[in-house]
């Protein structure tokens, strides 16, 4: 399984290291207590002056509007940056009044109008992305990703369809955060269909096409990880010199160590094991897992189950010395979630592996149609956001991936309370006959009776 470097969590520090920490701390409380004492006359040292605010002008509006939309290097207090948003606001509506008709400014001015004037917005957008600029097309896309999503009853604005175009309208036309965006959604499954092949092509346009403050190492290893997949030889040989470089002597990238790691898994575990090793410190929300799985196996050395489950849980046992600290990572969340669901190695318990693997649901198209199929059958189950769980899985089945239809199908069919719903099954059989799955047939004709 792909482990995509996300949501990293890091591990308890061991008794020594919090010790030396301590020590640490206590010493720079005794600088800190030394250096705020009074001082001799000598002293002159003076902080430095904060930036004096820009004064918006009809001549620097433009200028002002596109600039502040970007990210600040320095650290700002919450002030500060309300004011900097005010002010971007207010110079993109100033330079939008000054020429309503230039498309680059109307798209700036329907970026900063509030939620309350979204239909405006998104109106803006639309003329901007029909005259064929990316921004606006991915501003659509991002409408739907953050305001339209996770509840089957709410009216949305812009559709998923119309969301998955404008994402690959904007990448087509060169957007780097698209670009970049598609990528991942091609892998994940959300809002476009699962595409490796596509995900391979996008991910080299993302080398050549990445944004200016986005390391090109982070595009290398995505790239890299998803060549070193491929099925084609040279693709793999191509994957795996670019993993190779990203890890060579003085070179570090966050997440390279663990990618080259599962790419050469199989042909060469204790390699692969060791890498894991050297990277579950600085990267535990990524290499706990698969070291876990390697260490329960006995891939690339001794099998090592009770420290596969002290990674995972980081509880301590009578049966293990010490538990060395697990990652919080969702990924280490659906692991222990299907080891609880299998009762292997920990006690089984279906509602809790429901629960730890609905932890991974979010970032994992395959842990959510899990939770689906353990919630129809198993309908004593419970999951705490219903709503967005039905909604995932029918986006799914919307998108035609693999087995999503009859998962959603059989859980509403089932006898889970939370989801039981005879009618609408029957609708989505009536989909799934017109696209050919004459295996519905049947359920269909049972629908039709009732």
């Amino acid at each position: 399984m792909v482990t995509p470097s996300k949501i990293p969590a890091n591990d308890s520090l061991p008794s020594l290291t919090r010790a030396i920490v301590l020590s640490s701390g206590l010493l720079a409380f005794g600088l800190v207590v030394a250096l705020s004492l009074p001082t001799g006359p000598s002293s002159t040292a003076r902080p430095e002056a904060a930036k004096p605010e820009p004064v918006l002008t009809a001549e620097n509006a433009t200028e002002l509007c596109q600039s502040l939309f970007e990210e600040p290097k320095e650290y700002m207090d919450w002030d500060a940056k309300r004011r900097r948003w005010d002010l971007r606001d207010a110079s993109c509506k100033m330079s939008f009044e000054a020429n309503p008709a230039d498309i680059e400014r109307k798209v700036a001015y329907a970026r900063t109008l509030p939620y309350q004037r979204k239909t405006e917005a998104i109106s803006m957008l639309r003329e901007a992305a029909a005259q064929g600029n990316a921004e606006a097309y991915y501003q659509i896309y991002e409408h739907h990703r953050s305001w339209d999503r996770g509840d089957l009853d709410k009216t949305q604005l812009v559709t998923r369809a119309e969301a998955a175009n404008a994402l690959q309208k904007a990448a087509e036309l060169g957007h780097p955060y698209a670009t970049a965006v598609l990528v991942r959604r091609l892998e994940d499954g959300d809002i476009v269909k699962r595409d490796i092949v596509a995900a391979r092509y996008w991910a080299e346009r993302a080398v050549t096409n990445a944004a200016t403050d986005v390391s090109k190492g982070d595009r290398l290893l995505t790239l890299g990880r998803l060549l070193a997949a491929s099925d084609k030889p040279d693709e793999r040989a191509r994957g795996l010199d670019i993993l190779e470089k990203l890890n060579a002597p003085g070179q570090y990238l966050y997440g390279a160590k663990r990618e080259l790691a599962l790419a050469i898994r199989k042909q060469d575990p204790v390699r692969a094991r060791a890498l894991l090793e050297e990277a579950r410190r600085p990267d535990p929300g990524g290499a706990t897992v698969p070291l876990a799985e390697m260490l329960i196996a006995g891939e690339g050395g001794p099998a090592d189950p009770r420290r596969a489950v002290s990674l995972l849980t980081g509880k301590s046992d009578s049966w293990i010395p010490m538990a060395e600290g697990a990652s919080n990572s969702w990924m280490a969340k659906g692991m222990l979630g299907r080891l609880t669901l299998e009762g292997r190695l920990v006690p089984r318990d279906v509602q809790e592996a429901v629960n730890l693997i609905d932890r991974a649901s979010s970032y994992d198209f395959e842990a959510r149609m899990l939770v689906v199929r353990l919630l129809a059958e198993y309908p004593e189950t419970r999951v705490s956001h219903p709503k967005g769980t039905l909604y995932y899985a029918v986006e799914a089945a919307e998108l035609d991936e693999p087995g999503a239809m009859k998962a959603v199908i059989d859980l509403k069919l089932s006898a889970n309370a939370q989801f039981q719903d005879r009618a609408g099954a029957c609708k989505l059989i009536e989909t799934a006959v017109s696209r050919g799955d004459q295996g519905m047939a049947e359920r269909l004709a049972e629908c039709r009776k009732s």
